[in-house]
């Protein structure tokens, strides 16, 4: 996210511009030439979105179709392969897994942009509600995939939504001056205070992509709205974490073991 700033003064010189800032916000990376899973690999599944988009994702199916299911938004690098890999040990307790992509990244058609990532969350949040029906579902957002966990949560009936490093606004990542000639907003301060479902905000205290700060700001912001918010501090952690340690952590928040 720190490129923006780069980005920004370069845009400033410019006029309709917003494909050229658009470039300095999203980083998609093509699908590797051969795929290594590390352990269980995952379904590749695919959706239609409402502009007409096949995007492709991957599903980890769940050992139990009550148990939850996790719909996973990767950051603005990277893609859903990566992201799968990433996040299996989400898995680990049994639960379901549905890592979705964006348009542009893993060799996707089309162009990311905030309108364009809506399209795609929601393609795939009903996709993971035909794959489990009736399963409680979590969305949980990285960074980017943060702002489109937290974007989706306003309009879905979720069991919570979950976020790790995800900044304040997408505006709190550019110089003051620069603010004006976003194309995206990605406004996840106003955003915490739309949503009904319980909250969960996770935040390293190293994250020197993010600072924690943004964190503690969509807490407050969600707080002082009286969202449902837990916020988990991560000591030490920066903005990528392990998920073989941040699993655990993330299900015993959610669904506290019975004394």
């Amino acid at each position: 996210m720190k490129r923006l700033i780069c980005a920004t003064l370069l845009a400033l010189s410019l006029t309709g511009c917003a494909p050229v800032v658009r470039q300095h916000i999203y980083y998609p990376e093509p699908m590797p030439s051969a795929l290594d899973w590390r352990g269980t690999e995952p379904q590749a599944v695919s959706v239609t979105t409402a502009d007409g988009l096949t995007i492709k994702g991957w599903y980890y199916p769940a050992r139990d179709k009550a148990k939850p299911l996790v719909v996973f938004f990767h950051g603005n690098g990277g893609n859903g392969y990566y992201a799968a890999r990433m996040t299996a040990p989400l898995t680990q307790n049994g639960s379901g897994l549905l890592v979705a992509d964006y348009r542009g990244y893993g060799g996707n058609p089309g162009k990311p942009s905030e309108t364009g990532l809506r399209q795609d969350a929601k393609a795939f949040i009903d996709l993971g509600r035909t794959l489990q029906p009736g399963a409680p579902l979590y969305l949980f957002g990285h960074s980017l995939g943060g702002a489109v966990a937290l974007d989706a949560a306003t309009r879905e009936d979720i069991a919570g939504v979950i976020t790790l490093g995800t900044f304040s606004s997408l505006s709190d990542m550019a110089p003051a001056y620069a603010r004006a000639i976003l194309p995206d907003r990605f406004d996840n301060r106003r955003n915490v205070t739309q949503i009904k479902a319980p909250l969960l905000l996770i935040h390293g205290t190293a994250d020197q992509t993010v600072p924690f700060s943004q964190g503690e700001a969509l807490r407050d912001a969600a707080t002082k709205a009286g969202t449902q918010v837990r916020f988990l501090k991560l000591d030490g952690a920066g903005h990528q974490v392990d998920f073989v340690k941040l699993a655990p952590l993330v299900w015993d928040t959610l669904q506290p073991k019975p004394n």
